[in-house]
């Protein structure tokens, strides 16, 4: 290969040419070669012609020969160019079709959502879950609990303890770990009753630890209350508070309140009491507001006693701090034995001392708190029902002066005035004018003053006024319009076309609307539905023109007619026009000294009085009596009123009032009110019938009730939600002594 330039070439052989418009373009696919030199050639592309070959070896770069001097630039072969289908979403759109397949579950994750917790029964969650919780292996227990807190909370109502053995059990134990967590003392389970149970950290799970309230207090608590925590400790209170969470989720079936409270009743005893009687910290109040909301629950299906530790336990929350607390243990005490059949269910009553009493009443005062005294008003309807209670209560509550009246105030709790209204008769007003009224010359003066349509509109606003109840036919307000504007010495009247006049009424007038009636047979009525004729035109400004009614025998209607834009214009056109009076020098006031001979006369309106033939020389008389047929002077800054049609008839309606209380969708009566009236019904039957010295020699029935018996009787008229129970309670009050 030489270094010297090759000459220029004359000829255009080894130029590209231009492919022909129709001729597609064909690559060369062949892989191209690389060399050491670089002359800053481009590519081979293809050549003009398919079938121009070139047979110099020293140009052909698949040549042992080749040359790149003598290279030309253009390919000696054409090659099919291989291809490859690729699918896209347009060639192939089932492939790119979004897969319903089920993501591929992975129960480790602690973060798995729940949404795919629809698995194969072979690899159910909830057994998963269930067994994995009774395995105690720390990571299965994790999982185990997280898993069940979101089952329990969004699929409660059909997750229930009889399809997992021993699930509840394992769950009660696992959160009286809280003990272990509070005193470094493991609890015990023991249910061979021939076992004993004399260690101080054992339980009978099966019938319930009677003395378990004294366990706990020989158990010293270690907790240091500074609010330090270690990871450990930290992650056993999350799986106590899960464990204690599941529970109180699950008992919000019924189904799964009885089992529990049926089938393990002994350990489900011991679980409260230990929970509620825990170390009183913020970090455990969770735990213990879960372990009221399950002792609410769950008590339906228990019975008590004075002796019952969880009795008294609840018993002992009423004197907490926490609001929450007392609500639930309120709910809790009055919820015992409620679904048992068995009268003597709830036989703790009866032990509750003076202070606690006194306390349930002071509860009764909070008129703002509706839980507190919801659930006050509960237990004292529970306590009333025995009529061994009311006499104890009697000396511990004032009856007649505090307990009995609090009761009454209650009744009108949360009541709400509504009104009934009975219509004895129907509002009747007078007909529609039949006739548009007529324009007077002042004011046709200032209506044509404006141009179309503005003149038009006025004149509809001046003579006509919305009234959804009126119309008028299109064709009377056509003719009405022609003839108060029309003009024929203009071309076209002057007036706008129909069409554009009947839509400008619309423009005019927002709910006025035109329609077409079918009548009977062929007849159409065209009519303008919502508006009506004036009884008198009025001005711009809205008010009323003031028409002159005085007899005037020069003219052919005998009535003067003038119409005048205020009461003030007209009164002094009629005295000083027809009654020919003096003014003084202070405007609107006129002489009135008696006159010579009888002159003046009242011809307003064909009235009856002071005729021609009845004159009178009495100026002052005359003009009190025409006056008063005129309207009164209006302020300055008077608004114009609405035009009304006159009333023929007054609606007469008959309206009572009431205080109602809270009524659900049946009709049925709930809430404070209607639990107190059920108290003072349980105290009306229950009181004694012996007098008591106290109130003058009276029955305990007529003490209490003589002076609220207004009251009740108010509140019945008043407060239909309560008739029925109030009825109940003044039967039961008269039933012996008439009042």
């Amino acid at each position: 290969m030489s270094g010297s330039t090759p000459p220029p070439r004359s000829d255009v052989k080894g130029l590209r040419h231009a492919p022909k418009v129709n001729q597609p373009f064909i690559p060369d696919t062949t892989p191209a070669r690389r060399s050491h030199i670089h002359h800053g050639l481009t590519s081979p592309q293809p050549s003009a012609s398919p079938h121009q070959v070139n047979t110099n070896p020293a140009a052909n770069p698949q040549s042992s020969q080749f040359v790149v001097d003598s290279w030309e630039g253009r390919d000696h072969r054409q090659l099919p160019m291989s291809t490859k289908e690729v699918p896209t979403p347009g060639n192939q759109p089932l492939v790119f079709r979004p897969s319903k397949r089920p993501r591929q579950l992975d129960y480790h994750d602690p973060y798995f959502p729940l949404s795919y917790l629809e698995v194969p029964r072979t690899d159910h969650i909830y057994k998963r879950a269930h067994y994995g919780l009774q395995s105690g292996i720390p990571d299965e227990v994790d999982f185990a609990l997280y898993h069940l807190v979101q089952i329990s909370n969004q699929r409660w109502d059909k997750f229930k303890f009889e399809g997992f053995p021993l699930l509840a059990e394992t769950l009660m134990q696992k959160a009286l770990d809280i003990t272990q967590l509070c005193t470094g003392v493991k609890w015990e389970f023991q249910y061979d009753p021939r076992k004993p149970i004399d260690r101080v950290n054992v339980l009978n799970s099966l019938h319930g630890t009677r003395d378990i309230l004294d366990k706990i207090s020989k158990i010293p608590v270690n907790l240091a209350d500074d609010g330090l925590e270690t990871d450990e400790f930290n992650h056993q209170l999350r799986n106590i508070k899960e464990a204690t969470l599941v529970l109180r989720n699950m008992v919000l079936l019924r189904e799964n309140a009885y089992y529990v409270s049926r089938y393990a009743k002994g350990l489900l005893r011991d679980f409260l009491v230990i929970i509620i009687n825990a170390p009183n910290q913020p970090r455990l109040n969770e735990i213990k507001n879960d372990a009221l909301d399950i002792a609410e629950e769950v008590t339906k299906f228990l019975r008590t006693d004075p002796e019952d530790p969880l009795w008294i336990s609840l018993v002992k929350c009423l004197d907490s701090t926490d609001r929450a607390h007392v609500v639930r243990a309120l709910w809790a005490l009055t919820h015992f034995g409620t679904e048992l059949d068995d009268a003597d269910a709830n036989r703790a009553m009866d032990s509750l001392t003076k202070p606690t009493l006194q306390q349930m009443y002071y509860l009764t005062l909070l008129d703002l708190d509706k839980d507190l005294l919801s659930g006050a008003l509960d237990f004292w309807y529970q306590y009333t029902l025995s009529q061994d209670n009311i006499e104890t209560l009697m000396d511990i509550v004032n009856f007649p002066i505090v307990f009995v009246p609090r009761m009454v105030a209650l009744l009108t709790y949360e009541a709400r005035p509504t009104k009934k209204e009975t219509v004895l008769q129907e509002e009747k007003v007078a007909p529609p004018p039949t006739d548009i009224p007529r324009v007077s010359p002042e004011l046709l003066e200032k209506l044509m003053e404006l141009s179309e349509p503005q003149r038009s509109s006025q004149w509809l606003r001046c003579c006509f006024i919305e009234d959804a109840e009126c119309e008028i036919t299109q064709i009377a307000l056509w003719q009405a319009y022609q003839s108060r504007f029309a003009d024929p010495r203009v071309n076209g009247g002057g007036v706008l076309p129909a069409a554009e006049f009947i839509k400008n009424v619309s423009n005019t007038f927002t709910n006025a609307q035109a329609q077409v009636i079918n009548g009977p047979g062929t007849a159409t009525k065209f009519i303008i539905k919502g508006i009506r004729p004036l009884e008198t035109a009025h001005t711009f400004e809205g008010f009323p023109y003031c028409y002159c009614r005085w007899a005037d025998n020069s003219k052919p209607s005998k009535m003067c007619q003038r119409a005048f834009t205020s009461p003030t214009d007209l009164r002094n056109h009629v005295f000083g026009d027809h009654m020919n009076l003096e003014p003084t020098e202070t405007p609107g006031q006129y002489k009135l000294d008696p006159a010579e001979t009888p002159i003046h006369t009242c011809q307003w309106d064909n009235c009856v009085r002071f005729r021609a033939s009845n004159a009178s020389a009495n100026t002052s008389t005359v003009a009190g009596h025409v006056a008063a047929h005129l309207p009164e002077d209006r302020p300055a800054d008077a608004q114009p009123a609405l035009a009304k049609r006159v009333v023929l008839q007054e609606r007469i309606v008959r309206k009572w009032y009431y205080m109602d209380t809270p009524i659900n969708e049946k009709a049925e009566p709930f809430g404070v009110a209607y639990k107190a009236a059920l108290v003072l019904r349980n105290i009306a039957r229950g009181l004694p019938a012996r007098t008591t010295s106290q109130y003058g020699g009276l029955t305990w029935k007529k003490a209490c009730f003589t002076s609220q018996r207004p009251k009740i009787v108010e509140v019945w008229d008043r407060n239909r939600a309560l008739r029925k129970e109030l009825t109940e309670l003044i039967m039961v009050i008269e039933k012996e002594d008439d009042y």
